[in-house]
């Protein structure tokens, strides 16, 4: 009987000694950040599993009935990004209707073409604003434009030697922008873009007041998408002795974005 509990008790503690056993791997990743993909599998992990960022790998380490299954889940995961263009235009001419539609069409002799968009040269230089800007997939984009402008600042301050109290000054300059940020991401043929416009502006004091948003939208590749418009109406009447003028005049401005896969 002694001999049978012995033998139970080296049983329990073998078998404690396999469940208790773990192994570590370095896994090496080759297209995207140890952290981003460490934060994808930590929440998938049992209490015991361990995934560490190591800059370029993971370093795991779990039981190894498990390992298999969590190398092959950040293998999945470590898939090789897409480089994608992201056109901007600004606009008072044009929909993304109509520049979609102009895409499809044979550029005349006396017209250019920009990724897909076609105006003649008059059009683009007085009336249009692009710009374009290659990212990750995954990744956020910046494009802005703004204005510095200097600013004063006082300070006063007893000068020590019994003349009262001193001025001085310093010039500052400060940077007050509009723009937004793009984070593309490809669903087939399709890309979800998370946008986040800013504007930012002058106060009389000096400061700068911001206003901020965020948008999410879905668009086809390689076709234009209006993500921002405004329109201002300006009207004006005269009057003369034996006439009447009246004049209206209407400023449209449209934002309009399109991503193009590039590899």
């Amino acid at each position: 009987m002694k001999s049978k509990t012995c033998l139970a008790g080296l049983m329990l503690i073998a078998g404690l000694a396999v469940a208790d056993e773990s192994v570590m791997e370095v896994i090496p990743l080759v297209n995207r950040p140890a952290a981003e993909v460490q934060a994808l599998v930590a929440p998938l992990l049992d209490a015991e599993d361990r995934v560490i960022d190591n800059g370029s790998s993971l370093i795991v380490k779990t039981n190894p009935a498990k390992l298999g299954e969590i190398r092959a889940l950040i293998q999945k995961l470590d898939a090789r990004l897409s480089n994608l263009v992201i056109s901007v235009l600004q606009t008072s001419s044009k929909t993304a209707a109509e520049l979609n539609a102009e895409a499809a069409i044979a550029a005349a002799p006396n017209m250019i073409r920009m990724r897909g968009m076609m105006g003649n040269t008059e059009d683009l230089q007085n009336r249009q604003q692009h710009q374009q800007l290659r990212t990750l997939e995954g990744q956020a984009a910046h494009i802005k434009t703004g204005q510095v402008r200097p600013v004063q600042n006082y300070s006063v301050y007893d000068s020590g030697y019994g003349y009262g109290s001193a001025v001085s000054t310093n010039t500052q300059m400060i940077e007050a922008s509009t723009g937004f940020a793009v984070t593309p991401r490809l669903t087939g043929n399709q890309v979800i873009l998370d946008v986040e416009p800013w504007s930012d502006s002058f106060q009389r004091n000096g400061h700068i007041e911001t206003q901020s948003a965020r948008t999410t939208l879905r668009a086809n590749l390689g076709e234009w998408v209006e993500i921002a418009g405004n329109a201002d109406t300006e009207k004006s009447d005269s009057r003369g002795f034996n006439s009447f003028n009246h004049s209206t005049r209407q400023n449209v401005l449209r934002i309009l974005i399109k991503v193009d896969q590039a590899d």
